[in-house]
């Protein structure tokens, strides 16, 4: 009993922690944090001052300029499950936090319904991969081993213009223009080929993700590789950055053929009849695009996924088609506003 007053004294002014916000739900897992809320954390004991907060993770280091609680913003975490931990220091003691946070978006994405399109032929042997708009011609490949293709198809009334088989050894994949250059990635075979207006190739070149959509915004290729990430590209295809794509519920994982449509990022997502909306800047789903009524699937029981956006900005319209597809979609975007949601 004569050690009982050194362990009270140590209780009290012991380095106690909590997490104040975002409080318990009803997953036992973790904490819902949406990507505009602040995480609190505060210390058990109201009379002790924090010094400072490391991150274990990151190694970073956190001076509060307010002593008594750290906080940090849900737009600093990644969308999904955040394990963090956490070891505050204060009055010479540390404590460690051990926190998962599911950080969701704080927006719920419009719906909006595909209508008022009118269609185009399409080859239903084409295993859609990408399709683009350029000098007035759609482009278009497609994939499976032995099978690729590029093509150049006359957006009026579908017609193939030029077709050219490419190394039967790769699976090609998204495709997209910038400096007069096509660049077509491939699923798993680590190559970008890049090729002419003419459908000639150029060069090959070594790319370390898997391929699947691409796209150009502001002479910078953005590209997905089936996870919830989309890749801001450099000029030599190594990742200079990247976010992470998600809605109110989470991240939207499987995200595939990409398309650049008023500073805005459409895509495809593998296995559904629908194109997500994406701000580039936060990974945001902002719009999603039911086109589940475009295809009858009993009627045309082999057609696969939805796979392939492009956009022809002078006429306002979107192409729209899929892997073996015995049409193309056209319809006249017209600019969502949430204002009228």
């Amino acid at each position: 009993m004569k050690y009982f007053p050194l362990i009270f004294i140590c209780l009290l002014t012991a380095c106690g922690v909590y997490l104040e916000y975002p409080p318990v739900g009803n997953n036992a897992q973790w904490k819902l944090i949406q990507y505009t809320d602040t995480a609190v954390y505060k210390l058990a004991n109201k009379k002790a001052l924090l010094d400072s907060v490391v991150d274990v993770k990151n190694k970073q280091v956190f001076y509060p300029d307010n002593r008594t609680q750290f906080t940090f913003s849900g737009s600093e975490l990644k969308p999904g499950i955040n394990e963090l931990v956490l070891n505050f220091y204060c009055e010479g003691k540390r404590k460690r936090s051990k926190e998962n946070l599911y950080m969701v978006s704080d927006t719920e994405p419009m719906q909006v319904e595909l209508d008022d399109y009118f269609i185009l032929k399409h080859d239903q042997e084409a295993f859609t991969q990408g399709l683009f708009y350029w000098n007035e011609h759609l482009y278009e490949s497609t994939g499976l081993v032995g099978q690729s293709t590029l093509r150049i198809i006359n957006p009026e009334n579908g017609d193939i213009i030029r077709k050219v088989h490419l190394d039967p050894e790769i699976f090609a994949e998204g495709i997209a223009s910038i400096d007069n250059k096509l660049h077509v990635l491939t699923w798993k075979d680590g190559l970008v080929f890049q090729y002419n207006q003419q459908l000639e190739q150029i060069n090959i070149y070594p790319y370390r993700l898997e391929g699947w959509g691409l796209t150009i915004m502001n002479k910078k290729m953005i590209a997905s590789d089936g996870s919830n990430k989309l890749h801001f590209l450099s000029d030599s295809y190594k990742v200079d950055s990247l976010i992470h794509v998600f809605n109110h519920r989470g991240p939207v994982h499987y995200i595939n053929e990409l398309e650049c449509i008023n500073g805005m990022v459409w895509a495809n997502v593998l296995g559904e009849d629908k194109i997500i909306v994406i701000d580039p800047v936060t990974g945001k789903v902002e719009f999603e695009i039911d086109a589940s009524k475009c295809i009858d699937r009993h009627r045309y029981p082999d057609v696969g996924v939805m796979n392939g956006i492009a956009y022809d900005e002078q006429n306002k319209l979107v192409y729209l088609t899929g892997k073996n597809w015995p049409y193309l979609i056209v319809w006249r975007h017209i600019s969502f506003d949430k204002s009228n949601k």
